[in-house]
């Protein structure tokens, strides 16, 4: 273990100054992931059983209960019921309405700090090519100063390869995580416009 830390730190340091810069995004990409995770879990808690009992409450009428069924849960879905179910007598129209606003609202707020992945992934990989090419004029200035040194080219091409490699890593690590909380984020919409869906379809019905 601790030679792997000696040859990560190394490598580290070979690979120059862009070295901390992309530590640094990818220390901010994990930690949006993981303050993104527990919202999104939120957002998703108990929306099936929800709307299930929205559902059976609907069928019987009972949109009061139906009301304080949504107002139970936290999930996105149950904002958006929450919004279309707040006044069923003014209409289908009116209670769409709502929903559409709750669900803007709610979906800016799990598009927040996506954005950052997004930057890291297209900012990764030219920082890494800074570093490459900041390498590669080491490389080349090296070698017209000191000719007759073949091994001091090395060092710069070295800290080159580093810089690219960490850029791409941090640069895949990013698109990973965005592309998983883009589907989540999709899964979460579906969901809430069936739930939408089934508000809108109770008020039709309720409609003379």
């Amino acid at each position: 273990m601790m030679e792997a830390w000696q040859e990560f730190w190394r490598l580290f340091d070979k690979g120059g100054f862009v070295m901390p810069l992309l530590l640094a995004g990818s220390l901010l990409t994990v930690a949006v992931a993981v303050e993104r995770f527990r919202v999104f879990r939120r957002a998703t808690a108990g929306a099936d059983v929800m709307r299930e009992k929205l559902a059976a409450l609907l069928t019987a009428g009972d949109w009061a209960a139906a009301l304080a069924a949504a107002r139970q849960y936290e999930n996105f879905a149950a904002q958006i019921a929450a919004a279309g179910l707040s006044q069923p007598e003014r209409g289908s129209r009116a209670a769409e309405l709502a929903m559409e606003g709750a669900a803007s609202r709610g979906a800016a707020r799990l598009r927040q700090r996506l954005d950052l992945m997004n930057l890291m992934v297209t900012l990764a990989p030219l920082l890494g090519l800074l570093g490459t090419v900041i390498g590669m004029i080491r490389s080349f200035s090296v070698l017209n100063l000191r000719s007759g040194q073949p091994f001091a080219i090395t060092g710069g091409v070295g800290e080159a390869l580093v810089a690219t490699a960490a850029g791409l890593c941090v640069a895949v690590l990013s698109l990973v995580l965005l592309a998983y909380f883009r589907n989540r984020l999709d899964g979460i919409l579906n969901d809430a416009e069936e739930t939408a869906a089934l508000i809108l379809q109770a008020l039709a019905e309720r409609q003379p």
